[in-house]
C-alpha cells in the first residue's frame, strides 16, 4: 500500500507541478498580449497625432502661401500707385510747400513709435533716432502723399497677415 500512495502521491505532485507550469505559462502569454495590445493602441495614437500634425501643416504652407500672394499683389499695386503719383507731382507747383511744422514732428514721432515699438525686443536701449528733435527737413505734401499708399499698403499686408492667424486659430478650435 506504501508503494500505491507514493505513486498516488508522486502523480499528484506532477499533476501539481504541470498545472503551476502551465498557470505560469498562461499568464506570462496573457502579458505578452496585454502588452501587445497596449503597444498597437499607442502605434494607432501616435499614427494619429502625426497625422493631424501633417495635416495641420499643409493648412498652414497654403494659408501663408496665399497671404504671400495677397501681399505680393498688394505691394505691386502700392508700388504702381506710387511711380502714378510721382509722375502727377511732379508737375504741380505745390508740392513744395511745407506740411505745418506741428503735424510733421507728430508723423515724425509717430512713424518713430511704430518703428521702435516694432524692433522693441531686439534691443533694450530707447531707440536714439525717436529721443531726437525733429528732422531739420521740411516734410512737403508731394513727401507725404507719397508716404500715404506704402503706409496703407503695410496696414494692409498686416491685416493679411492677422487675418490669416485668426483664420487658422478658428479653424484649429473646431
Amino acid at each position: 500500500m506504501k508503494a500505491e500512495s507514493l505513486i498516488a502521491a508522486a502523480i499528484m505532485s506532477l499533476i501539481v507541478i504541470a498545472v503551476l507550469v502551465c498557470s505560469g505559462a498562461a499568464y506570462r502569454y496573457k502579458a505578452a498580449v496585454d502588452q501587445k495590445n497596449e503597444a498597437v493602441g499607442q502605434v494607432a495614437l501616435q499614427s494619429t497625432v502625426i497625422q493631424a500634425q501633417q495635416t495641420q501643416q499643409v493648412l498652414f504652407n497654403e494659408q501663408a502661401k496665399t497671404t504671400s500672394s495677397e501681399n505680393q499683389a498688394v505691394q505691386v499695386n502700392s508700388d504702381n500707385a506710387v511711380v502714378r503719383y510721382r509722375e502727377t507731382l511732379r508737375l504741380k507747383k505745390t508740392c513744395d510747400y511745407a506740411v505745418p511744422t506741428d503735424i510733421a514732428n507728430g508723423l515724425l514721432q509717430y512713424t518713430n513709435r511704430l518703428r521702435s515699438s516694432a524692433v522693441s525686443g531686439a534691443t533694450s536701449q530707447p531707440n536714439g533716432s525717436s529721443t531726437g528733435s525733429a528732422a531739420t527737413s521740411k516734410l512737403t505734401y508731394c513727401q507725404a502723399v507719397l508716404w500715404i499708399n506704402p503706409l496703407l499698403a503695410s496696414i494692409e499686408q498686416a491685416n493679411n497677415q492677422l487675418s490669416a492667424i485668426r483664420q487658422l486659430q478658428h479653424q484649429g478650435k473646431k
